[in-house]
C-alpha cells in the first residue's frame, strides 16, 4: 500500500509537470505571437492615426510591448527543463524578480554562496513547493514581505519561507486547502521534511529540510 502510494503521488507530479509544460509552450508559442502581431498593427496605426491619438496609442503598444518579456518569465517558471538548466537559485531570482515588479509583494532572497549541488527532479520539486508558498502569501497575505532564506549545513539543505501577513488558525481543517497539501505530498516525494506554522497577526513560515 506504501509503494502504490508512493507511485500514485509521483504519477500526479509527473502529470502536473507535463501540464506546466504544455502551458509554458502554450503561452510562449501563442499568447506571445499574438502580442507581437498586435504590436505590429500598432505601430501601423500610429503611422496613420493624429497626434491626439498617437499618445493613446503609443502607451498601449507600450504596455503590450512589455507583455512579452513578463511571459517569458512565467514561461521560465512553468518549465521543468528550464529550471534544471538555469538553476534553482537563479530560478527563483526570476520569481520574485517577477513578484517585486508587479507590486504584489515585497520579496527578498537570502541564499548561501555554495554550489546546492541537487539532483534535477529534486530541484523542480522544491522549486514547485517554494513556487506554491509565495503563491499563497502574494494571494492571503495582504501585500506583506516575503522572506526566502537558503542555508546549507553539511549534508541539509533548509529552506524557509517567511511572510508577514495576517497569518492564520493552523488547526482550522477549512483553511487546509489543496495548496498546503500539495507541498506536503510534493515534500513527501523526495524524502524531504515539510513543516508550516502560522498565528493569526504575525505571519506564515513554512519551512522544508531536506
Amino acid at each position: 500500500q506504501t509503494k502504490f502510494n508512493e507511485d500514485l503521488l509521483t504519477s500526479t507530479i509527473e502529470i502536473q509537470e507535463k501540464a506546466f509544460d504544455d502551458i509554458s509552450r502554450e503561452l510562449h508559442d501563442n499568447v506571445g505571437q499574438q502580442l507581437s502581431a498586435a504590436t505590429i498593427y500598432l505601430n501601423l496605426l500610429m503611422q496613420e492615426a493624429g497626434q491626439q491619438q498617437n499618445s493613446k496609442l503609443q502607451t498601449c503598444r507600450e504596455n503590450i510591448s512589455n507583455s512579452p518579456q513578463d511571459i517569458r518569465h512565467i514561461s521560465q517558471t512553468l518549465l521543468g527543463d528550464k529550471i534544471t538548466q538555469v538553476g534553482f537559485i537563479a530560478s527563483l531570482r526570476i520569481e520574485l524578480s517577477k513578484i517585486n515588479k508587479l507590486g504584489l509583494c515585497r520579496a527578498t532572497l537570502h541564499t548561501t554562496e555554495e554550489p546546492l549541488l541537487l539532483d534535477p527532479r529534486k530541484e523542480i520539486i522544491l522549486f514547485r513547493i517554494v513556487q506554491e508558498a509565495i503563491s499563497n502569501a502574494t494571494k492571503h497575505a495582504a501585500g506583506s514581505d516575503i522572506h526566502i532564506a537558503i542555508k546549507k549545513q553539511e549534508e541539509q539543505l533548509k529552506i524557509s519561507i517567511t511572510d508577514t501577513g495576517k497569518g492564520f488558525d493552523t488547526s482550522d481543517t477549512k483553511r487546509t486547502g489543496i495548496g498546503l497539501l500539495n507541498m506536503e505530498s510534493r515534500a513527501k516525494t523526495i524524502g524531504a521534511t515539510y513543516q508550516l506554522s502560522s498565528k493569526i497577526g504575525l505571519g506564515t513560515q513554512v519551512e522544508i529540510f531536506l
